[in-house]
């Protein structure tokens, strides 16, 4: 690692995929739905008479270390994952029984040249790539100076996918981040530990008593991922100006719906309508019955209260009080299985509805929810994401 900003080990990459496929959206993506699996397959087998000891060799066991921006690996664009070993400015090791001919099956995979020159095999074209063979090990870089620096890595044969990065941002904290992923049953755990100043921790509030009206639900107590919610939702809007008005040093929940009509509706406590009710109307607000209705760039925001906290939401409050008697987001089944173990103090619930979203942008889509808790854990900033 002193060499590389991030280290990924996957123990397993078969097994790891398979388990994966097993799952609602990772079965969306690789086969029935988007079909990435079929894709690449027929990429190999276009290029390769006998593609099967190329497919054990990606199928064993992979590390791939690099520097700078990690996020250039996660993506979801094909062309952008088979160029992989192009985009990393470090290595890719490969596991594999027969190291030489996976070079050479590698080579032809790329469409490019093949040529051995000492020890390094060099996989040529306008940018060349460069292989070295280490035990049972086939070593890929964009530069050959790279082979020079590696040495052995921790031991991290119990965890069958980890990853640890260097400096990370995570909801506006930055620190050195740790990842181990597993799949039990019938969901993936992703858990994440950050080396960062904590957030303000304290006794969940139920997300479940949301109304069932968006994508995504969220509980928080900190003020700061609150705004980070808030600013990404409303870039660029006279929102941002005023949030300062409406936050509290309270928790606060909040549901949205990610794709399509704004809809949406933020909870925050320890504030209440008549405290923002002069900045509000000195910026046009209006009341209409219990609420203020203020136009924000064609937007309409209802200000309300209920139950205790302010409302900011693209309804009135009599909609949303519709919509809250008709069916809340506890009656949604994957929530409550994805939420049997939840810390009692967290600074971070999220829960996202990918059946919903996925709906709304391609028409199909796979039985599939994410939950993240954020808690505080020995001084560490812990996360745990939670995919079916």
């Amino acid at each position: 690692m002193q060499n590389y900003d991030y280290f990924i080990h996957i123990k397993n990459t078969g097994e790891f995929y398979s388990a994966l496929k097993e799952l609602p959206l990772f079965e969306f993506l690789f086969s029935k739905g988007v079909g990435y699996e079929e894709t690449v397959v027929k990429w190999v087998e276009s290029r390769l008479n006998d593609p099967e000891e190329f497919f054990q060799g990606i199928s064993n066991e992979i590390v791939i270390c690099g520097k700078e921006d990690i996020s250039n690996l996660f993506t979801l664009d094909i062309n952008e994952i088979l160029s992989l070993s192009e985009k990393i400015n470090g290595f890719i090791a490969f596991k594999t029984p027969a190291p030489e001919r996976f070079i050479e099956d590698f080579a032809k995979v790329k469409d490019r040249t093949f040529i051995k020159r000492d020890d390094l095999y060099v996989l040529g074209n306008t940018t060349p790539l460069f292989s070295k063979i280490s035990g049972n090990y086939v070593l890929i870089s964009s530069t050959e100076t790279v082979f020079e620096k590696i040495g052995e890595s921790e031991d991290t044969t119990d965890k069958p996918f980890f990853a640890r990065i260097k400096k990370m941002s995570v909801f506006g904290r930055e620190g050195e981040v740790e990842i181990v992923g597993q799949v039990k049953e019938s969901h993936l755990t992703v858990e994440i530990t950050q080396k960062a100043s904590p957030f303000r921790v304290s006794a969940r509030e139920d997300i479940g008593k949301l109304p069932y009206l968006g994508d995504l639900f969220a509980f928080t107590s900190d003020p700061e991922i609150l705004r980070w919610f808030f600013m990404n939702m409303f870039r660029g809007s006279d929102v941002e100006k005023f949030f300062n008005t409406i936050s509290s040093e309270g928790s606060s929940m909040f549901l949205v719906s990610l794709y399509g009509t704004p809809r949406f509706a933020f909870l925050m406590e320890n504030k209440t309508l008549d405290e923002v009710t002069s900045d509000l109307v000195s910026r046009g607000a209006k009341f209409v019955g219990e609420e203020l209705q203020l136009d924000v760039g064609g937007l309409l925001l209802h200000f309300f209260n209920y139950n205790g906290k302010i409302v900011v939401s693209s309804m009135k409050k009599v909609g949303f009080l519709q919509t809250l008697n008709r069916k809340r987001l506890e009656n949604h089944p994957s929530f409550v299985f994805l939420e049997k173990e939840v810390p009692k103090s967290v600074f971070l619930e999220v829960f996202v509805d990918l059946y919903t979203l996925f709906d709304k942008l391609l028409g199909f889509s796979p039985r599939s929810s994410l939950l993240l808790i954020g808690y505080e854990e020995d001084g560490l900033i812990k996360y745990r994401l939670e995919v079916m």
